[in-house]
């Protein structure tokens, strides 16, 4: 396997060029009937690829793909994260002065949090994470993770979570609700992302160099953000605190589609990539819950409970 070191975290005065975020907001959003949370617990499955990566095509992304078309998505919910800026399936940031593409620095937040690395470390690829944990490399099998699912949901569910998800135009208006079944103490954050549920993009396999690839569920953009405007993995205030069994708490949030300017498209016009085209059917929101802890500052997040939902 490939190793390749983590990119700096990219500062957060960064401009954007892929979401315009707003804040969580009661009373925007979807609208409609509430939501109605029950009492399931579904993994959350993250798969660290690049398309550069020939063990990634060969071995892994075949698995992920058995896993996206025959896992039930009411058990688990899995993402493709691409994060090496030589790849041409990267969340995109730029910096306002010199045009440069980083890695999203909410993307680079969602793998420090699922991987427990720091910005000084190396990891490989590819690898699979369920949950919290490290399943495996490039000899994980689909099967694999789906049985590592069965015994990781038959955890009592902390806290239950719903989403749905329409489209206006180039906006999306997201709801989603948790409620609280058997939690712990301290405070319950979400991260909310737009997925695009598939796309083609060479990949190199080993042995047989660059192959046209359907990608599966890749990470696209975040829908929230920070004061600053800056897309943020994390909601950047809890949604629970400590909730009493029972607690419920409904939220709704809009997030806007900017493609990449033609100026930023014509400059790397060598790379290949295949710029993000809004498609709503296309397209699919994963709203995961977390619990901070305090016991491990070294990974103070700790995933509790994730869903899916189409874009309607």
């Amino acid at each position: 396997m490939k190793k390749l070191l983590l990119l700096a975290v990219v500062a957060a005065s960064f401009a954007g060029i892929m979401q315009s975020c707003k804040p969580d907001n009661p009373d925007g959003g979807n609208g409609g009937a509430s939501l109605s949370v029950t009492n399931k617990q579904r993994s959350f499955v993250v798969y660290h690829t690049a398309t550069w990566c020939g063990p990634c095509g060969l071995y892994a992304m075949p698995e992920f793909k058995k896993l996206v078309t025959n896992a039930n998505p009411d058990n688990i919910v899995a993402v493709d994260y691409h994060s090496s800026n030589s790849s041409k399936l990267v969340p995109l940031w730029m910096k306002p002065n010199n045009d440069t593409l980083f890695i999203a620095p909410f993307a680079f937040e969602l793998l420090t949090t699922v991987s427990n690395i720091n910005t000084s470390g190396q990891y490989s690829i590819p690898t699979f994470w369920l949950n919290n944990s490290l399943l495996g490399t490039s000899t994980v099998k689909s099967t694999d993770i789906e049985n590592a699912s069965v015994s990781a949901n038959q955890i009592a569910t902390e806290v239950g979570v719903a989403a749905s998800a329409t489209a206006s135009g180039q906006t999306l208006n997201i709801k989603y609700k948790l409620k609280a079944f058997a939690p712990e103490a301290g405070d319950y954050y979400v991260s909310v992302f737009v997925v695009e549920k598939k796309v083609n993009c060479l990949q190199t396999v080993s042995g047989a160099g660059d192959v046209a690839t359907d990608h599966e569920h890749v990470i696209r953009a975040s829908a929230q953000a920070d004061a600053s405007g800056k897309p943020v993995a994390f909601s950047t205030s809890a949604i629970m605190s400590s909730p009493a069994a029972n607690a419920e708490v409904e939220k709704s949030l809009s997030w806007t589609y900017s493609a990449i300017p033609q100026a930023v498209k014509d400059k790397y016009a060598t790379f290949g990539l295949p710029w993000w085209s809004w498609n709503p059917a296309n397209t699919g929101v994963v709203v995961a819950v977390w619990r901070k802890v305090t016991d491990n500052p070294t990974k103070p997040w700790f995933l509790i409970n994730a869903t899916w939902a189409d874009v309607k």
